[in-house]
């Protein structure tokens, strides 16, 4: 679709140029169109399709005709808005022949609009429906696609014996207000969110996801509307008065995976986990293939590079950042009473930091007020540091009582190798370094080592009066660092000397340390002593550190009075450099760093200030209350503060080390509507522009992922891909109508949509096809008949469970393990050190409670076509294998399956001294519906064979009787879970 400079994906490029120089297209002028100079051509190193047979008479005809009649340009379908759709007339089929029919406004078989838009397409397709599906079936297939779970007996035969005219509706109902719709609509959204309980990647470590889980369940069944439900999950965090809820709905863009394998680069995953973002966002919402244009432009859409990048700048500011810790954390209490006190606390901790950081930076902003002070000499001491080192070591060692326990071990390493470096440095160059400068900066390469004390000397041209200090570390391209960010620098303390002339050194004493940064000021606020002067506490508030340095970042060492510093004074500054802080594997490096000094005294007035003293003591309060209470730590999202924001720039070709051009505004593509301009560009407008009433595309995919859950099949049956390399809509006026239903007339209510689908005559069909179908409609496409789907990975083993008596009703909280084949797990956790097989109820648990694993997903869920969840997956595509066959058959969990049914059956047969009724019951409750005559001919010999097997031979001479009839019983129960018709519904 695009090559040697030409595409004919946009108009204008299609209108432009070549490397011909000739335009591609001339509306109104064929001959003058390099196009049909090209369609033409004898030469085959000219014509077009080049090395491919060339276009026939007619079909150059008719792109001359296309090309003199004005050449019009019509949008993909998908990118028009959906139109207003009448319903049309009713269809009566008079016959078995399907063009005998009238038109009337009653008819059996319409039950809403939606039938009369498919029976439309049947009349046009020389199709008719089915007939309705029996009770049995239809209750069958409505529950699994309500609640993911069968029918129990009572609500069969409630069902059958509900004569009234509304017994479907009234089972509609029911199911949709059961807490199971949740799990079971969850399955499908988790999918999506490629939801997982571990960071994927090599080590694959634990991760406390599951409260996301659980949020997604507690949205289906609260009947969250579809847009609150998306706008909670892409921007919680931001939205006002946000609940501890919304912050945990933004799990979904955090479960992407967490690299914390030793040796990788944060900056690089962090930015594989916003492309992945960028991608889901659009496959999720809009059903698009935005990944295509990470690299280059759209091949089949009209979407251009610069448009992926340009969203991405709207997710490129989350705090995220692919670190060891996995943080940003919601810190959720254990005890479920204690939980909304909690997140108030982390809440009143976040506004007292943002409050702090916001006034800092107020009063830093004047930059007439900073002088800098010239660096005249910087030197790094690495034998001091290491010094340093060896006696907080040594004393570390010394407290520990257990000298065969790893942290002594280690520490005794960690001694050795201090001292060791140590005598080889003595015996070379004494451990200093003199590090270069810059315009009175430290302007360093990457000599400066791990560990090393460096002192900076000054000198004071004119006398001045100070009152605070500023120690500013800045990338060394500030432009280029707003979006390819330095390496980590950690300053573990600050130490300030002032010289006199004719005087010795002596230590300048600082009141207190402020922070431009929000990362900074958490560990700063706990530090600080407040405005009680005590050097020995404020000094432990006076390193600062960033992960990655994307911004000049600083602190301002205030003193406790303005002095007057001569002419001839000095400053020096000595930075600890002792790698104190763990922010990366590799050691953090400081390149450039420049000092500061003012004369405002409103520094001494604010850092004096009751209301500050009063705002550090509350922040270390919250702090130590939260720090005590036991917790979940679970992933979420949040803004970067505005003076840490990361910028964005366009991928060369997708490099994330090749960045090009200007600073991004954040934007959404040039073929969707406008990005409001009245409103803030970030990630809460950006997931609200979805829902504009313009948006061509959020509605159609949502009503046809729906669909497609319910039916089997999507009206557009690409749901990955509503694109130009989609399938178009098989049904578009119908998409269209629902589309808007969805939007307008039932504001975004999932419940009312998915009510209204099964509620329609073509749901409700009866499945089975005559060989003239299946040669005319083989997919049912058109729907002449109803659905019949195999059933999910998560409803075959709940079924079995729900058969034998044996399903937890328990709902949400921490995954389980249930059995699996022993040996799946190929690397051990750290957390969570292999699968422990759960016991009790929590062995019997839902599927959608099972541990997921990214590097072993439990095997059944794989084999029954669950997709890993590495990447997001809008539907799975089922298959099938002779594997499945051996995981219903062989696998612990069906295996206990059958013995609980086998344990019922039994149980009857005791009761009812029938082998008849027991065999009956089984089939009823895995089938849902009474067997049939063969099936319970085939049954009962089944029953026959197998009584002999294990009775009438030598081979089970020892086994106890009871034994014998159990492992009969329990071959018949796993006959039953086998059938075809228990796999599907």
């Amino acid at each position: 679709m695009q090559q040697a400079g030409i595409s004919f994906i946009m108009r204008d490029a299609a209108l432009g140029r070549g490397h011909s120089g000739r335009r591609n297209i001339v509306p109104g002028d064929p001959d003058a169109s390099e196009l049909i100079a090209r369609v033409e051509s004898t030469d085959p190193n000219v014509r077009m399709p080049y090395k491919a047979k060339p276009l026939s008479p007619a079909q150059i005809a008719t792109l001359r005709s296309w090309i003199a009649q004005g050449a019009q340009w019509e949008e993909h379908w998908a990118f028009v808005p959906p139109e207003s759709q009448a319903v049309p007339d009713a269809v009566e089929f008079v016959s078995g022949d399907p063009t005998n029919l009238t038109r009337s406004t009653i008819n059996n078989t319409v039950n809403n609009a939606i039938d009369n838009f498919v029976q439309e397409k049947l009349v046009e397709k020389g199709l008719r429906p089915a007939k309705r599906a029996d009770k049995s079936t239809l209750l069958r297939r409505l529950s699994f696609d309500l609640t993911g779970l069968p029918p129990s007996p009572t609500q069969i035969d409630d069902f059958r014996s509900d004569k009234s005219p509304n017994a479907f509706e009234k089972q509609v109902d029911y199911l949709l207000d059961s807490p199971a719709f949740g799990e079971r609509w969850a399955a499908m959204w988790l999918d999506i969110a490629r939801y997982a309980d571990s960071q994927g990647y090599t080590r694959d470590e634990y991760r406390v996801s599951w409260p996301y889980r659980d949020w997604v369940i507690s949205a289906f069944n609260d009947n969250l509307s579809y847009k609150d439900f998306v706008v909670k999950q892409l921007a919680g965090d931001l939205l006002p008065a946000r609940t501890m809820e919304d912050l945990i709905a933004t799990g979904f863009h955090r479960q992407t995976p967490n690299n914390n394998e030793g040796g990788t680069d944060d900056e690089e995953f962090r930015v594989v986990a916003m492309l992945d973002r960028v991608s889901t966002t659009w496959s999720a919402l809009n059903g698009l293939s935005m990944n295509c244009v990470q690299c280059h432009s759209h091949p089949y859409d009209p979407i251009e590079h610069s448009e992926f990048y340009k969203f991405y700048s709207f997710l490129n500011t989350a705090q995220d950042a692919d670190r060891y810790a996995d943080v940003p954390h919601l810190r959720i209490a254990r005890d479920e009473n204690e939980r909304e006190a909690l997140f108030e606390l982390q809440e009143y901790m976040q506004q007292i930091a943002h409050e702090q950081t916001t006034n800092i930076n107020g009063l830093a902003d004047d930059a007439a007020q900073w002088q800098q002070l010239n660096i005249v000499s910087a030197t790094a001491n690495e034998i001091a540091a290491l010094n340093k080192l060896i006696v907080s070591t040594a004393k570390r060692i010394a407290e520990i009582e257990d000298k065969e326990s790893w942290p002594y071990k280690r520490n005794q390493r960690r001694l050795k190798q201090f001292k060791d470096v140590v005598e080889k440095l003595s015996a070379e160059n004494g451990g200093q370094h003199d590090l270069a400068l810059v315009n009175g900066e430290l302007f360093a390469d990457e000599s400066i080592p791990p560990q090393a004390i460096v002192e900076l000397k000054t000198d004071v041209n004119t006398s001045k009066k100070v009152s605070a200090i500023r120690v500013t570390a800045l990338p060394v391209n500030l432009y280029e660092a707003a979006h390819t960010p330095d390496w980590a620098f950690s300053i573990d303390n600050i130490k300030l000397w002032l010289t006199l002339p004719n005087q010795a050194p002596q230590l300048l004493p600082v009141q207190s340390y402020l922070t431009n940064s929000l990362e900074v000021q958490d560990e700063q606020l706990k530090r600080h002593n407040g405005v009680n002067g005590n050097l020995s506490k404020t000094e432990n508030a006076a390193g600062f550190f960033a992960h990655r340095l994307f911004r000049p970042r600083w602190t301002v060492a205030v003193l406790p009075e303005s002095i007057e510093l001569p002419k001839g004074a000095s400053i020096s500054i000595e930075l600890a450099f002792l790698g104190h802080r763990r922010l990366n594997d590799k050691p953090p490096q400081l390149r450039r760093l420049r000092l500061e000094v003012t004369d405002n005294e409103d520094w001494l007035v604010y850092v004096n200030s009751p209301e500050r003293q009063k705002s550090i003591n509350q922040y270390v309060e919250y702090a130590n209350t939260v720090g005590k209470t036991d917790t979940y730590n679970a992933p979420v999202i949040l803004e970067q503060s505005e003076w840490d924001k990361r910028a964005s720039a366009l991928f060369y070709r997708g490099n994330f080390l090749d960045k090009q051009g200007e600073h991004l505004v954040p934007d959404t593509p040039a073929i969707l509507p406008s990005f409001p301009v009245d409103v803030p560009r970030n990630r809460l407008t950006m997931a609200e522009w979805f829902f504009h009433d313009e948006q061509p595309l959020t509605a159609r995919v949502a009503v046809n992922r729906f669909w497609f859950q319910l039916f089997g099949r999507g009206l557009v049956d690409t749901l990955e891909d509503f694109g130009g390399a989609g399938n178009e809509p098989s049904h578009p006026e119908l998409l269209d109508w629902l589309a808007l239903h969805f939007q307008h007339e039932l504001n975004w209510d999932v419940k009312a949509l998915i009510k209204l689908m099964v509620m329609s005559y073509s749901y409700q069909q009866d499945a089975s096809a005559t060989e003239a179908a299946l040669d005319t409609d083989p997919a049912n496409m058109w729907i002449a008949r109803g659905p019949r789907q195999r059933l999910s990975a998560e409803m075959i083993r709940d079924q079995a469970l729900f058969a034998a008596g044996l399903l937890s009703k328990k709902m949400g909280g921490e995954p389980v393990m249930p059995p699996q084949p022993a040996g799946i797990w190929g690397r051990k956790g750290r957390l969570i050190k292999d699968w422990e097989n759960a016991k009790d109820e929590d062995r019997y648990r839902r599927a959608i409670y099972t541990f997921i694993k990214r590097a072993y997903t439990y095997p059944s869920f794989l084999t029954f076509d669950m997709e890993t969840r590495e990447l997001s997956h809008p539907r799975r595509i089922p298959t099938n294998t002779p594997l499945q066959a051996l995981v219903t058959l062989n696998d612990p969990v069906f295996h206990e399956a059958a013995q609980g049914l086998a344990a019922r059956m039994l149980s009857k047969k005791r009761v009812s001294q029938s082998d008849e009724q027991a065999l009956r019951l089984g089939a009823e409750l895995v089938l849902s519906r009474p067997p049939s005559k063969y099936e319970m001919a085939r049954l009962n010999a089944a029953l026959e064979a197998l009584h002999q097997e294990f009775f009438d031979t030598k081979v089970n001479a020892d086994t106890p009787e009871d034994q014998k009839l159990s492992d009969v019983w329990t071959a018949v129960a796993s006959i039953l879970l086998n059938l075809d018709a228990a796999l599907t519904r």
